[in-house]
């Protein structure tokens, strides 16, 4: 009997959802974290591999991922963007309606704002008992700017503030979230200039501006310097809804897309190596290279989430799923929580935590990783949830 070739199913894939963006981001943030950590502890394992002796190699150790994991904030900002563009792109090519500015800017301060605030107002508050502000004046506008999202345009309430370091990236976003908009506007009616607008105007901001400016590190992470990140977030959601809905028999190219996939992270690992290789100040590496890296980072995102359900299960799973969905505030609280551990601790760097053996450096990151992630639980599903709901839902309203 005689049987037929029959193409497989089309692979349905949710131009609504992306299955893997909980779990990347998520990774993402433990990456960055994994940084920080090391920071305080300067915990350096190496992991046996008698199975790889045969190569030559005995033992792993991930040296480039510790020194340089805070570049996978530039993943984590390029998520943001896709999320946000998904909708856009579903308006060009499905003709779907989007939302007005005013809902989009409500949502947006419910998302972020009360667990941000809480945050923010936690670290300010510990630092006035500890006298950590020389006057008020210099207290009340290191706070004022965290709370208005001005903290990035001066050198003494962004590089030298003692509020928690890593609310620059908040208020980055928030920077973003006042364009995006007017973005979404051009980006409807001419996607691509648009798209080279932005990649232009940030290429024009590293390579004429900040590359020359001194000192770099008031320069590498303002908005300007971030752009061609956003435009390839904005580009690649585009490129997702373009394939969901035109593309025929999926499920025959998520072979050559988990290629792509792995390529993508090798090409990110190698770019991990060649920064900590650098000899000079990595910011320089940092701004030079922030473009190449934003399209390794996009092309792991695309051919991951167009791979096989066994790879994209890796970051689509259900703890993947709590993790995306309480990264934003773990990222809030891991440094300031590692760095106050520390200091409880009795140790002023990470030097001493060394001399103090293996076992303190394990005990700390241990014990800051479960903080970190019982603090953000708690300000998600105690603050961040409840407030998201009221202010959605207009306040208090009266009986």
């Amino acid at each position: 009997m005689k049987t037929s070739w029959k193409p497989k199913p089309d692979m349905y894939i949710n131009c609504r959802y992306v299955d893997v963006a909980d779990g990347i981001r998520g990774i993402s943030v433990l990456l960055v974290l994994w940084f920080h950590f090391w920071q305080q502890t300067w915990l350096m394992p190496s992991y046996p591999t008698p199975f790889l002796e045969f190569l030559g190699i005995r033992e792993l150790t991930p040296v480039h991922i510790r020194w340089v994991g805070y570049l996978f904030v530039d993943m984590m900002v390029l998520l943001s963007a896709f999320c946000l563009s998904l909708p856009v792109a579903r308006c060009i090519l499905l003709h779907e309606d989007t939302e007005d500015a005013a809902l989009f800017y409500k949502k947006r301060l419910a998302r972020i704002y009360p667990s941000y605030v809480f945050c923010a107002l936690v670290s300010f508050f510990v630092l006035l008992a500890e006298k950590s502000y020389p006057n008020a004046s210099m207290a009340v506008r290191d706070l004022v700017s965290h709370l208005t999202f001005t903290n990035m345009f001066r050198i003494d309430t962004y590089v030298f503030s003692p509020i928690n370091g890593a609310l620059w990236t908040v208020a980055l976003e928030v920077q973003f979230y006042l364009l995006f908009p007017l973005l979404r506007q051009l980006f409807k009616k001419q996607p691509v200039l648009t798209y080279l607008g932005l990649m232009g105007l940030g290429a024009a901001f590293i390579y004429g501006f900040a590359l020359r400016h001194t000192p770099v590190s008031m320069v590498v992470n303002q908005l300007p310097a971030f752009l061609p990140v956003f435009a390839n977030g904005m580009l690649g959601a585009f490129v997702y809804t373009l394939y969901c809905t035109r593309c025929k028999h999926k499920r025959l190219l998520s072979p050559l897309f988990l290629a792509v996939a792995i390529g993508a992270a090798v090409c990110i690992q190698q770019l991990q190596v060649s920064c900590y290789s650098f000899r000079q100040d990595k910011q320089l590496w940092q701004l030079s290279y922030r473009i190449p890296l934003s399209f390794a980072f996009l092309a792991f995102l695309l051919a991951s989430a167009f791979s096989p359900g066994c790879f994209r299960k890796i970051f689509s799973n259900r703890a993947m799923r709590f993790l995306g969905g309480i990264s934003f505030n773990v990222y809030m609280w891991h440094q300031w929580i590692m760095v106050k551990l520390v200091r409880l601790t009795g140790f002023t760097n990470g030097g001493e935590v060394t001399l103090a053996g293996a076992k303190m450096q394990w005990l700390l990151t241990a014990e800051g990783l479960g903080l970190s992630l019982l603090a953000a639980v708690l300000t998600t599903y105690l603050i961040e949830k409840p407030m998201q709901k009221w202010i959605m839902n207009g306040g208090c309203k009266k009986p």
